[in-house]
Protein backbone atom coordinates (compact mmCIF):
# COMPACT_ATOMS: atom_id res chain seq x y z
CA UNK A 1 0.00 0.00 0.00
CA UNK A 2 1.34 3.50 -0.93
CA UNK A 3 2.25 5.25 2.27
CA UNK A 4 1.70 8.62 0.83
CA UNK A 5 -0.24 11.30 2.80
CA UNK A 6 -2.82 11.30 -0.43
CA UNK A 7 -3.40 7.23 -0.54
CA UNK A 8 -4.16 5.12 2.26
CA UNK A 9 -6.62 3.95 4.28
CA UNK A 10 -7.64 7.11 6.15
CA UNK A 11 -9.93 8.07 2.53
CA UNK A 12 -11.67 4.99 3.19
CA UNK A 13 -12.78 6.81 6.31
CA UNK A 14 -13.57 9.84 4.88
CA UNK A 15 -15.64 7.98 2.09
CA UNK A 16 -17.62 6.50 4.58
CA UNK A 17 -18.32 10.01 5.83
CA UNK A 18 -20.42 10.45 2.77
CA UNK A 19 -22.63 6.95 4.23
CA UNK A 20 -23.13 9.34 7.01
CA UNK A 21 -24.90 11.56 4.91
CA UNK A 22 -26.42 9.10 3.11
CA UNK A 23 -28.29 7.51 6.17
CA UNK A 24 -29.05 10.49 7.84
CA UNK A 25 -30.78 12.32 4.79
CA UNK A 26 -32.88 9.37 3.84
CA UNK A 27 -34.21 8.61 7.44
CA UNK A 28 -34.49 12.60 7.51
CA UNK A 29 -36.29 12.58 4.38
CA UNK A 30 -38.82 9.78 4.56
CA UNK A 31 -39.48 9.78 8.51
CA UNK A 32 -39.52 13.37 9.02
CA UNK A 33 -40.02 15.62 6.08
CA UNK A 34 -43.51 15.87 5.46
CA UNK A 35 -43.15 16.28 1.43
CA UNK A 36 -42.05 12.95 0.19
CA UNK A 37 -44.51 10.45 1.49
CA UNK A 38 -44.92 9.17 -1.58
CA UNK A 39 -41.55 8.41 -2.40
CA UNK A 40 -40.59 4.76 -0.76
CA UNK A 41 -37.67 4.65 1.52
CA UNK A 42 -35.24 1.77 -0.13
CA UNK A 43 -35.92 3.57 -3.76
CA UNK A 44 -34.45 7.18 -2.15
CA UNK A 45 -31.92 5.50 -0.23
CA UNK A 46 -30.54 4.19 -3.35
CA UNK A 47 -30.76 7.35 -5.22
CA UNK A 48 -28.65 9.14 -2.43
CA UNK A 49 -26.40 6.45 -2.39
CA UNK A 50 -25.57 6.04 -6.28
CA UNK A 51 -24.62 10.63 -5.79
CA UNK A 52 -22.78 8.92 -2.83
CA UNK A 53 -20.97 6.96 -4.97
CA UNK A 54 -20.99 9.49 -7.67
CA UNK A 55 -19.30 12.07 -4.73
CA UNK A 56 -16.55 9.77 -3.88
CA UNK A 57 -15.77 9.22 -7.11
CA UNK A 58 -15.20 13.28 -7.80
CA UNK A 59 -13.32 13.22 -4.59
CA UNK A 60 -10.82 10.64 -5.79
CA UNK A 61 -10.40 12.89 -9.16
CA UNK A 62 -10.19 16.15 -7.30
CA UNK A 63 -7.31 14.56 -4.82
CA UNK A 64 -5.21 13.17 -8.24
CA UNK A 65 -5.94 16.51 -9.66
CA UNK A 66 -5.11 18.67 -6.92
CA UNK A 67 -2.68 16.51 -4.66
CA UNK A 68 0.16 19.40 -4.48
CA UNK A 69 -0.91 22.23 -2.44
CA UNK A 70 -0.23 25.75 -2.93
CA UNK A 71 2.25 27.49 -1.24
CA UNK A 72 2.12 27.78 2.36
CA UNK A 73 -0.52 25.64 2.59
CA UNK A 74 -0.25 22.30 4.26
CA UNK A 75 -1.58 19.09 3.02
CA UNK A 76 -4.21 18.42 5.31
CA UNK A 77 -5.64 22.23 4.82
CA UNK A 78 -5.35 21.56 1.07
CA UNK A 79 -7.31 18.35 1.42
CA UNK A 80 -10.21 20.08 3.69
CA UNK A 81 -10.95 22.53 1.45
CA UNK A 82 -11.26 19.82 -1.47
CA UNK A 83 -13.67 17.89 0.80
CA UNK A 84 -15.89 21.13 1.30
CA UNK A 85 -16.16 22.12 -1.92
CA UNK A 86 -16.58 18.14 -2.62
CA UNK A 87 -19.82 18.52 -0.35
CA UNK A 88 -21.43 21.76 -1.91
CA UNK A 89 -21.05 19.92 -5.46
CA UNK A 90 -22.61 17.37 -4.35
CA UNK A 91 -25.13 18.80 -2.45
CA UNK A 92 -26.29 20.72 -5.91
CA UNK A 93 -26.08 17.53 -8.03
CA UNK A 94 -28.14 15.65 -5.59
CA UNK A 95 -30.57 18.62 -6.31
CA UNK A 96 -30.65 17.79 -9.72
CA UNK A 97 -30.84 14.06 -9.77
CA UNK A 98 -33.77 13.94 -7.43
CA UNK A 99 -35.30 16.56 -9.38
CA UNK A 100 -35.04 14.51 -12.58
CA UNK A 101 -35.88 10.79 -10.29
CA UNK A 102 -38.87 12.44 -8.55
CA UNK A 103 -40.00 15.66 -10.49
CA UNK A 104 -42.86 17.45 -7.92
CA UNK A 105 -43.14 14.50 -5.78
CA UNK A 106 -40.61 16.60 -3.91
CA UNK A 107 -41.90 19.72 -2.55
CA UNK A 108 -39.53 22.84 -3.46
CA UNK A 109 -39.24 23.18 0.62
CA UNK A 110 -37.43 19.67 0.08
CA UNK A 111 -34.75 20.44 -2.41
CA UNK A 112 -33.71 23.40 -0.35
CA UNK A 113 -33.76 21.15 3.04
CA UNK A 114 -31.60 18.37 0.80
CA UNK A 115 -29.58 21.12 -0.36
CA UNK A 116 -28.56 22.33 2.96
CA UNK A 117 -28.43 19.20 4.21
CA UNK A 118 -25.14 18.74 2.01
CA UNK A 119 -23.99 22.10 2.60
CA UNK A 120 -24.47 22.07 6.15
CA UNK A 121 -24.68 18.74 7.60
CA UNK A 122 -21.34 17.52 5.03
CA UNK A 123 -19.56 21.21 3.97
CA UNK A 124 -20.23 22.25 7.60
CA UNK A 125 -19.73 19.13 10.09
CA UNK A 126 -19.03 16.58 8.71
CA UNK A 127 -16.13 18.37 6.82
CA UNK A 128 -14.51 19.64 9.98
CA UNK A 129 -13.90 15.90 11.24
CA UNK A 130 -12.41 15.31 7.87
CA UNK A 131 -10.21 17.82 8.78
CA UNK A 132 -9.31 16.26 12.31
CA UNK A 133 -8.57 12.90 10.65
CA UNK A 134 -6.71 14.37 7.63
CA UNK A 135 -4.60 16.58 10.36
CA UNK A 136 -3.71 13.69 12.37
CA UNK A 137 -2.66 11.09 9.57
CA UNK A 138 -0.16 14.09 7.97
CA UNK A 139 1.34 14.00 11.13
CA UNK A 140 3.00 10.62 10.11
CA UNK A 141 4.11 12.35 6.92
CA UNK A 142 5.81 15.50 8.80
CA UNK A 143 8.99 14.83 7.18
CA UNK A 144 7.65 15.11 3.52
CA UNK A 145 7.32 18.88 4.59
CA UNK A 146 4.19 20.65 5.47
CA UNK A 147 2.90 24.13 5.14
CA UNK A 148 2.14 26.25 8.21
CA UNK A 149 -0.91 25.97 10.15
CA UNK A 150 -2.48 28.66 12.12
CA UNK A 151 -4.35 26.74 15.12
CA UNK A 152 -6.74 30.29 15.44
CA UNK A 153 -7.88 29.98 11.89
CA UNK A 154 -8.97 25.89 12.59
CA UNK A 155 -10.45 26.65 16.00
CA UNK A 156 -12.34 29.71 14.29
CA UNK A 157 -13.91 27.57 11.73
CA UNK A 158 -15.00 25.29 13.71
CA UNK A 159 -16.75 27.20 15.50
CA UNK A 160 -18.59 29.19 13.25
CA UNK A 161 -19.65 26.03 11.83
CA UNK A 162 -20.92 24.54 14.59
CA UNK A 163 -22.66 28.12 15.70
CA UNK A 164 -24.43 28.72 11.93
CA UNK A 165 -25.44 24.91 11.33
CA UNK A 166 -27.58 24.68 14.41
CA UNK A 167 -28.78 28.43 14.04
CA UNK A 168 -30.08 27.44 10.23
CA UNK A 169 -31.48 24.61 10.98
CA UNK A 170 -33.62 25.81 13.98
CA UNK A 171 -34.40 28.72 11.26
CA UNK A 172 -35.79 26.49 8.59
CA UNK A 173 -37.56 24.17 11.31
CA UNK A 174 -39.79 27.57 12.64
CA UNK A 175 -40.80 27.94 8.89
CA UNK A 176 -41.22 24.37 8.18
CA UNK A 177 -44.08 24.90 11.11
CA UNK A 178 -45.18 27.91 10.23
CA UNK A 179 -46.14 26.54 6.45
CA UNK A 180 -48.02 23.43 8.63
CA UNK A 181 -49.74 25.93 10.88
CA UNK A 182 -48.43 25.28 13.57
CA UNK A 183 -46.75 28.60 14.13
CA UNK A 184 -47.03 32.28 13.67
CA UNK A 185 -45.14 34.03 11.33
CA UNK A 186 -43.99 36.48 13.36
CA UNK A 187 -42.67 33.70 15.74
CA UNK A 188 -40.80 32.27 12.92
CA UNK A 189 -38.83 35.85 12.30
CA UNK A 190 -38.42 36.03 15.94
CA UNK A 191 -36.30 32.86 16.20
CA UNK A 192 -34.55 34.33 12.66
CA UNK A 193 -34.15 37.64 14.73
CA UNK A 194 -32.35 36.08 17.65
CA UNK A 195 -30.22 33.17 15.26
CA UNK A 196 -28.71 36.03 13.96
CA UNK A 197 -28.02 38.13 16.73
CA UNK A 198 -26.67 35.26 18.74
CA UNK A 199 -25.19 33.70 15.58
CA UNK A 200 -23.26 37.52 15.05
CA UNK A 201 -22.53 38.01 18.91
CA UNK A 202 -21.01 34.48 18.68
CA UNK A 203 -19.19 35.18 15.76
CA UNK A 204 -17.64 38.44 17.25
CA UNK A 205 -16.09 37.33 20.89
CA UNK A 206 -14.98 34.19 18.77
CA UNK A 207 -13.47 36.89 16.36
CA UNK A 208 -11.73 38.34 19.57
CA UNK A 209 -10.87 35.65 21.74
CA UNK A 210 -9.15 34.00 17.97
CA UNK A 211 -6.92 37.18 17.93
CA UNK A 212 -5.99 36.71 21.49
CA UNK A 213 -5.34 33.19 21.02
CA UNK A 214 -3.01 33.99 18.05
CA UNK A 215 -1.30 36.79 19.72
CA UNK A 216 -0.42 34.59 22.25
CA UNK A 217 0.74 31.56 19.95
CA UNK A 218 2.57 33.99 17.40
CA UNK A 219 4.64 35.15 20.89
CA UNK A 220 5.19 31.54 21.77
CA UNK A 221 6.36 31.03 18.48
CA UNK A 222 8.91 33.81 17.88
CA UNK A 223 10.80 33.28 21.28
CA UNK A 224 11.17 29.67 20.68
CA UNK A 225 12.62 30.62 17.08
CA UNK A 226 14.54 33.40 18.67
CA UNK A 227 15.81 30.67 21.83
CA UNK A 228 16.95 27.75 18.77
CA UNK A 229 18.76 30.81 17.12
CA UNK A 230 20.76 31.29 20.50
CA UNK A 231 19.14 34.56 22.35
CA UNK A 232 18.45 32.47 25.21
CA UNK A 233 17.03 35.95 27.17
CA UNK A 234 14.21 36.49 25.23
CA UNK A 235 10.99 35.94 27.82
CA UNK A 236 7.24 35.77 27.03
CA UNK A 237 4.31 36.89 28.59
CA UNK A 238 3.26 34.09 31.52
CA UNK A 239 0.70 35.65 32.81
CA UNK A 240 -2.03 33.32 30.99
CA UNK A 241 -3.98 30.48 33.43
CA UNK A 242 -4.09 28.30 30.83
CA UNK A 243 -2.03 25.42 29.03
CA UNK A 244 -0.28 28.50 27.30
CA UNK A 245 0.66 29.92 30.23
CA UNK A 246 2.20 26.79 31.35
CA UNK A 247 3.90 26.61 27.97
CA UNK A 248 5.27 30.18 28.48
CA UNK A 249 6.14 29.91 31.57
CA UNK A 250 8.41 26.61 30.79
CA UNK A 251 9.74 28.34 27.77
CA UNK A 252 11.03 31.23 30.10
CA UNK A 253 12.48 29.08 32.86
CA UNK A 254 14.48 26.48 29.71
CA UNK A 255 15.55 30.02 28.04
CA UNK A 256 17.12 31.29 32.24
CA UNK A 257 18.44 27.45 31.96
CA UNK A 258 19.80 27.73 28.76
CA UNK A 259 21.39 31.14 29.19
CA UNK A 260 23.24 30.20 32.86
CA UNK A 261 24.99 26.95 30.70
CA UNK A 262 25.76 29.46 28.44
CA UNK A 263 27.29 31.93 31.00
CA UNK A 264 29.13 28.76 32.61
CA UNK A 265 30.36 27.62 29.52
CA UNK A 266 31.65 30.98 29.08
CA UNK A 267 33.06 31.57 32.35
CA UNK A 268 34.48 27.63 32.74
CA UNK A 269 36.16 28.15 29.16
CA UNK A 270 38.21 31.40 30.52
CA UNK A 271 39.74 28.99 32.89
CA UNK A 272 40.35 26.03 30.81
CA UNK A 273 40.09 25.23 26.99
CA UNK A 274 36.87 25.85 25.21
CA UNK A 275 36.42 22.69 23.71
CA UNK A 276 36.92 20.64 26.88
CA UNK A 277 34.50 23.01 28.57
CA UNK A 278 31.76 22.12 25.50
CA UNK A 279 32.33 18.36 26.90
CA UNK A 280 32.06 18.65 30.30
CA UNK A 281 28.94 20.62 29.50
CA UNK A 282 27.34 18.46 27.16
CA UNK A 283 28.21 15.14 28.89
CA UNK A 284 27.10 16.99 32.65
CA UNK A 285 23.59 17.30 30.93
CA UNK A 286 22.99 14.48 29.16
CA UNK A 287 23.21 12.74 32.89
CA UNK A 288 26.82 11.26 32.11
CA UNK A 289 29.39 11.66 34.61
CA UNK A 290 31.13 14.73 32.85
CA UNK A 291 34.66 13.78 34.25
CA UNK A 292 36.31 10.43 34.42
CA UNK A 293 39.50 10.21 35.86
CA UNK A 294 42.50 8.99 33.25
CA UNK A 295 43.66 9.21 29.61
CA UNK A 296 43.74 7.74 26.09
CA UNK A 297 46.13 7.63 23.53
CA UNK A 298 46.18 10.21 20.94
CA UNK A 299 48.89 10.98 18.53
CA UNK A 300 48.64 14.64 18.43
CA UNK A 301 51.07 17.72 17.40
CA UNK A 302 52.13 19.38 20.37
CA UNK A 303 52.98 23.62 20.27
CA UNK A 304 55.99 25.08 23.07
CA UNK A 305 56.21 28.54 22.46
CA UNK A 306 58.27 30.26 25.04
CA UNK A 307 59.26 34.70 25.63
CA UNK A 308 62.91 34.91 25.25
CA UNK A 309 64.87 37.20 27.88
CA UNK A 310 61.31 37.60 29.57
CA UNK A 311 63.18 37.24 33.02
CA UNK A 312 65.12 40.34 32.96
CA UNK A 313 62.36 42.02 31.81
CA UNK A 314 60.21 40.90 34.13
CA UNK A 315 62.77 42.84 36.81
CA UNK A 316 62.28 46.12 35.34
CA UNK A 317 59.09 46.12 34.65
CA UNK A 318 56.33 47.20 38.26
CA UNK A 319 54.01 44.14 38.56
CA UNK A 320 50.91 45.82 37.07
CA UNK A 321 52.64 46.75 33.42
CA UNK A 322 54.30 43.13 33.35
CA UNK A 323 50.75 41.58 33.88
CA UNK A 324 49.17 43.97 31.65
CA UNK A 325 52.10 43.17 28.91
CA UNK A 326 51.96 39.40 29.33
CA UNK A 327 48.15 39.23 29.20
CA UNK A 328 48.25 41.62 25.85
CA UNK A 329 50.84 38.93 24.31
CA UNK A 330 49.02 35.68 25.24
CA UNK A 331 45.80 36.82 23.53
CA UNK A 332 47.24 37.45 20.67
CA UNK A 333 48.88 34.51 20.55
CA UNK A 334 45.72 32.53 21.56
CA UNK A 335 43.55 33.88 19.42
CA UNK A 336 45.95 32.85 16.40
CA UNK A 337 46.36 29.54 17.96
CA UNK A 338 42.46 28.90 18.00
CA UNK A 339 41.68 30.51 14.54
CA UNK A 340 44.35 27.46 13.02
CA UNK A 341 42.59 24.72 15.40
CA UNK A 342 44.90 24.55 18.17
CA UNK A 343 44.00 24.09 21.72
CA UNK A 344 45.32 25.64 24.62
CA UNK A 345 46.20 23.24 27.27
CA UNK A 346 48.03 25.37 29.85
CA UNK A 347 49.90 28.79 30.48
CA UNK A 348 53.05 27.80 32.29
CA UNK A 349 54.22 30.99 33.21
CA UNK A 350 54.97 33.21 30.22
CA UNK A 351 55.12 29.80 27.74
CA UNK A 352 52.11 28.69 26.02
CA UNK A 353 51.63 24.68 26.02
CA UNK A 354 49.05 24.06 23.01
CA UNK A 355 47.69 20.99 20.93
CA UNK A 356 46.48 20.01 17.27
CA UNK A 357 44.75 17.16 15.97
CA UNK A 358 42.73 16.44 19.28
CA UNK A 359 39.59 17.51 17.62
CA UNK A 360 38.49 16.68 13.76
CA UNK A 361 39.73 19.15 11.38
CA UNK A 362 39.81 18.77 7.34
CA UNK A 363 44.17 19.67 7.93
CA UNK A 364 46.71 17.60 9.63
CA UNK A 365 47.65 18.30 12.92
CA UNK A 366 51.33 19.07 11.55
CA UNK A 367 50.50 21.33 9.03
CA UNK A 368 48.26 23.00 11.21
CA UNK A 369 50.44 23.83 13.67
CA UNK A 370 53.28 25.01 11.41
CA UNK A 371 50.26 27.57 9.93
CA UNK A 372 49.96 28.46 13.22
CA UNK A 373 53.64 28.77 14.03
CA UNK A 374 54.07 30.82 11.08
CA UNK A 375 51.06 33.12 11.79
CA UNK A 376 52.18 33.83 15.32
CA UNK A 377 55.52 35.14 14.08
CA UNK A 378 53.88 37.62 12.02
CA UNK A 379 51.38 38.30 14.80
CA UNK A 380 54.15 39.04 16.92
CA UNK A 381 56.30 41.44 14.77
CA UNK A 382 52.77 43.79 14.72
CA UNK A 383 52.17 43.25 18.64
CA UNK A 384 55.63 44.50 18.68
CA UNK A 385 55.40 47.34 16.07
CA UNK A 386 52.58 48.84 18.14
CA UNK A 387 54.32 48.50 21.11
CA UNK A 388 57.31 50.39 20.10
CA UNK A 389 54.83 53.18 18.61
CA UNK A 390 53.61 53.29 22.54
CA UNK A 391 57.24 53.17 23.24
CA UNK A 392 57.06 50.00 25.11
CA UNK A 393 58.79 46.96 25.53
CA UNK A 394 59.11 44.36 22.65
CA UNK A 395 59.04 40.96 22.92
CA UNK A 396 60.56 37.85 21.46
CA UNK A 397 59.38 34.24 21.53
CA UNK A 398 60.49 30.49 20.20
CA UNK A 399 58.16 27.71 19.04
CA UNK A 400 58.90 24.13 19.25
CA UNK A 401 56.64 21.46 17.44
CA UNK A 402 56.69 17.79 17.61
CA UNK A 403 54.29 15.02 16.06
CA UNK A 404 53.89 12.15 18.34
CA UNK A 405 51.81 10.01 20.55
CA UNK A 406 50.67 11.29 24.26
CA UNK A 407 48.47 10.11 26.62
CA UNK A 408 45.21 12.46 26.91
CA UNK A 409 42.95 13.06 29.81
CA UNK A 410 42.14 14.04 33.10
CA UNK A 411 44.73 13.68 35.71
CA UNK A 412 45.04 14.61 39.27
CA UNK A 413 42.92 14.25 42.32
CA UNK A 414 38.80 13.17 43.12
CA UNK A 415 39.43 17.02 44.78
CA UNK A 416 41.40 18.74 42.01
CA UNK A 417 41.71 17.79 38.51
CA UNK A 418 43.46 18.96 35.53
CA UNK A 419 42.89 18.19 31.76
CA UNK A 420 45.94 18.21 30.10
CA UNK A 421 48.47 15.90 27.93
CA UNK A 422 51.44 13.51 29.53
CA UNK A 423 54.39 11.64 28.17
CA UNK A 424 57.55 11.41 26.46
CA UNK A 425 56.76 13.42 23.05
CA UNK A 426 55.04 16.48 25.49
CA UNK A 427 59.06 16.72 26.83
CA UNK A 428 60.21 16.78 23.38
CA UNK A 429 58.38 19.52 22.21
CA UNK A 430 59.68 21.54 25.33
CA UNK A 431 63.22 20.45 24.46
CA UNK A 432 62.90 21.24 20.48
CA UNK A 433 61.73 25.02 22.09
CA UNK A 434 64.76 25.42 24.26
CA UNK A 435 67.12 25.15 20.74
CA UNK A 436 65.47 27.91 19.33
CA UNK A 437 67.67 30.71 21.05
CA UNK A 438 70.38 32.05 18.29
CA UNK A 439 71.53 31.22 16.10
CA UNK A 440 69.21 28.57 15.37
CA UNK A 441 65.86 30.25 14.13
CA UNK A 442 62.53 30.84 16.01
CA UNK A 443 60.52 28.07 14.80
CA UNK A 444 61.81 24.67 15.39
CA UNK A 445 60.05 21.24 14.58
CA UNK A 446 60.66 17.47 14.40
CA UNK A 447 61.06 15.01 11.65
CA UNK A 448 57.99 13.92 12.52
CA UNK A 449 56.43 17.19 11.28
CA UNK A 450 58.74 18.26 8.98
CA UNK A 451 57.97 14.57 6.97
CA UNK A 452 54.07 15.84 7.31
CA UNK A 453 54.54 19.48 6.23
CA UNK A 454 57.09 18.72 3.44
CA UNK A 455 54.70 18.54 0.33
CA UNK A 456 53.17 21.58 1.02
CA UNK A 457 55.21 24.03 2.82
CA UNK A 458 58.86 24.18 1.86
CA UNK A 459 61.33 23.40 4.57
CA UNK A 460 65.07 22.98 5.67
CA UNK A 461 66.93 20.92 8.14
CA UNK A 462 68.61 23.72 10.58
CA UNK A 463 71.12 21.31 12.97
CA UNK A 464 71.08 17.52 14.38
CA UNK A 465 70.93 18.59 17.85
CA UNK A 466 71.55 16.26 21.24
CA UNK A 467 68.85 17.17 23.31
CA UNK A 468 68.42 17.51 27.46
CA UNK A 469 66.91 13.25 28.20
CA UNK A 470 67.20 12.20 24.53
CA UNK A 471 69.61 9.46 23.94
CA UNK A 472 70.14 9.58 20.58
CA UNK A 473 70.48 13.07 18.35
CA UNK A 474 67.96 14.23 16.16
CA UNK A 475 67.21 16.94 12.69
CA UNK A 476 65.37 19.90 13.56
CA UNK A 477 63.62 22.05 10.72
CA UNK A 478 62.43 24.67 10.08
CA UNK A 479 60.52 26.82 7.07
CA UNK A 480 62.60 27.10 3.85
CA UNK A 481 61.18 31.02 3.60
CA UNK A 482 60.21 32.09 7.20
CA UNK A 483 57.75 34.84 7.07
Amino acid sequence: MDSSPQTGSIHLKLHALAGVAVLFLSFYGKQVCPFIDKVNFLHLFTTLSTIAVVQIGLRVWMLRRFHKPSHGISPARQQFRLSVLNWLVTGVLACLVCWQVYGTAFHWSSYLKLLVGYWALGAGLLAQLEYILLEQHMRRFAHLGQGQERITIRLLEAFAAFTIVPALVMTLISFRFVYEGYLARSAAFEVLFLAICFVGGALFVAWHYGRALHRDCTALTEALQQVTQGHFGVRVDSSRADELGSMAQGLNEMGQGLLLRERIRDAFGRFVNPQVADAFIQRFSQGEQAIQMGGERKEITIMMADLRQFTPLSESLPPEALTELLNSYLSVMVQVIQQHGGMIDKFIGDAILALFGLGHHDQPAQLQAVLAAQAMQVALADFNEKQRAKGAPTLNNGIGLHHGEVVAGYIGSTDRLEFTVIGHNVNMAARIESMTKAPNPSLLFSQSVADAVAHTLPVRQVTIATLKGISEPIPLYTLADPQ
